[in-house]
């Protein structure tokens, strides 16, 4: 059976680091209708190799990455970007033979910058991971003519590439309403970020180990106020004050983590925590499952309306209850199992609260795993990947 070609590329995290897209990609290389390629950063730091071949199956391109620390660093990170992906994606197509362009956002300018290939029968699938335009209005709070000028690139740039795609994909099912209102005609399907079932019930969980309440954050953690890096501050303190013995772990990268550390200095909280730094999700797999609890911090604003935090399905696959605010994705992804409330400090009175409660904790704890199994595991996701992929094709 000729099997089709299908080219995954990447530009806002390394492969295979970047999770969903190495399951997309295993995925659909592991069947006998797709072969997949992978065109990428290049991982300085750890000097990954410019082609290599993961897994046996998924060929794997890498370009010269510059890596942003400002914000010219990030107009030059994308501008690298740009002039790899329009020099190069055109021939590794041609070459190859590529039936399908599949492009991970962000950025938006990927496909456009590539258009033309459409002439050649090139199919298009767009990805997105992230909305742009949100992201851009959380990072730059002030309105003048500069920020409305990049919003509104940013704005052709994201219908342009709908309008381009033979198939848009969505993490969750606000993003897939959003590209229906920008364009009614598009052809969508949710994909959620998510992982391959690790444990079949609560049994198979080994026993925590914790001799005090055990709270942790697993994934990267940012600085801007969407983040709500200070809320993991706040739930300490009011742990703290109250004479609660606990231990917060964090397991993660980014630019919150020393914001974090300056914060706990400030309220003398440093002994209580933690920092484990990056993990693969296989090793922080090993530390979640001590986790009591799993916090999302994020804070009320749009952006964290519209997105689900892959976080709360790393906790829910271990069978680590969330919490929350009461946002409109993490409470559809959840299916409102786990603590969702209107503060932070409401958070940590309810999480002491059902932490004393034996039975409803080990309720919560069963209910968040059987959703995760039922409803949100990679095993359903790729499923339904497949399913798009071979009517997309005509295979089906």
């Amino acid at each position: 059976m000729k099997k089709n070609n299908i080219f995954f590329v990447v530009e806002n995290d390394y492969f295979p680091r970047d999770i969903r897209v190495y399951n997309e990609c295993s995925t659909l290389a592991n069947t006998d209708k797709y072969r997949c390629f992978v065109f990428a950063p290049r991982n300085n730091k750890n000097k990954e190799k410019f082609f290599e071949i993961v897994d046996g199956n998924i060929r794997c391109f890498r370009y010269p990455h510059y890596e942003a620390i400002s914000s010219l660093g990030l107009f030059l990170e994308y501008l690298n970007a740009f002039f790899w992906n329009a020099i190069l994606i055109p021939v590794i197509v041609f070459f190859l033979k590529i039936d399908v362009v599949h492009v991970a956002n962000p950025p938006d300018f990927i496909l456009p910058s590539i258009f033309w290939l459409k002439f050649f029968n090139t199919k298009f699938v767009f990805d997105q991971h992230d909305l742009s335009l949100e992201h851009f209005k959380v990072k730059e709070r002030k309105e003048n003519i500069v920020s409305k000028l990049i919003l509104f690139i940013l704005f052709l740039l994201e219908k342009f590439t709908i309008k381009l795609s033979d198939l848009s994909i969505a993490t969750n099912t606000s993003i897939e309403k959003y590209e229906k209102e920008i364009d009614k005609n598009a052809v969508t399907i949710v994909i959620r970020n998510s992982n391959k079932i690790q444990y079949q019930k609560i049994e198979d969980i080994p026993k925590k180990e914790n001799k005090k309440l055990h709270l942790g954050y697993f994934g990267f953690l940012g600085s801007d106020r969407a983040a709500g890096v200070e809320n993991l501050k706040n739930i300490a303190q009011f742990l703290k004050d109250r004479n609660i013995e606990f231990t917060f772990s964090i397991i993660g990268i980014g630019p919150g983590i020393d914001l974090l550390k300056k914060l706990l200095a400030e309220g003398n909280l440093e002994k209580y925590f933690i920092f484990y730094g990056w993990l693969h999700v296989n090793e922080a797999f090993d530390k979640i499952i001590n986790f009591d609890f799993g916090i999302l911090p994020w804070i009320q604003c749009e952006r964290n309306n519209l997105h689900t935090a892959m976080k709360l399905i790393d906790y829910m696959c271990c069978g680590v209850p969330v919490c929350s605010l009461k946002l409109k994705e993490q409470l559809i992804t959840t299916n409102e199992i786990g603590i969702h409330t209107d503060s932070f400090v409401d958070m940590a009175k309810k999480i002491v609260e059902v932490y004393h409660d034996k039975n409803r904790y080990d309720k919560l704890r069963e209910e968040t795993l059987n959703h995760f199994n039922k409803y949100l595991c990679w095993e359903i996701q790729a499923k339904k990947l497949i399913k798009a992929y071979d009517i997309l094709l005509g295979l089906k």
